[in-house]
């Protein structure tokens, strides 16, 4: 069975992986928003948050939520009902920051976020990967 990317049954996801501490290498799956939705994740120690990191005494209840919108855009004669993902970060108001990258000062407010990029919740490494669309 070859891989049509035009298929009518997409599996549309977007992952987000542990790079550090006892999960280091857990990938963790999320459907990807209907075009024009948006999809928030919870990041917390709190039981019930969407990426549950328990183990980090340095992460808030609510640390932080990331964020992705399927936003639409023009449809070509291959392409019917496109869209592209955008992604963001925001600091839920925790004690001791989120950072991106290698970045010295925690983020203030919502910042936009790229596949691949790693970000840090407490002293706990994440990395939003590059988000797949396949068929089933």
């Amino acid at each position: 069975m070859s891989f049509n990317p035009f298929s009518r049954h997409l599996k549309r996801e977007f992952s987000i992986t542990y790079m550090s501490g006892p999960l280091d290498g857990k990938k963790l799956t999320f459907p990807q928003p209907n075009i024009g939705d948006e999809k928030i994740i919870t990041i917390g120690r709190r039981e019930g948050c969407d990426i549950h990191i328990p183990f980090d005494n340095q992460v808030s209840r609510l640390h932080a939520k990331l964020g992705c919108v399927a936003v639409p855009t023009t449809s070509t004669d291959s392409v019917t009902n496109p869209f592209f993902l955008t992604f963001w970060l925001e600091d839920g108001g925790s004690r001791n920051g989120t950072f991106i990258e290698k970045e010295e000062d925690a983020i203030t407010g919502r910042v936009s976020l790229r596949p691949s990029t790693l970000f840090r919740i407490g002293r706990t490494w994440l990395r939003l990967d590059i988000p797949l669309s396949y068929g089933e």
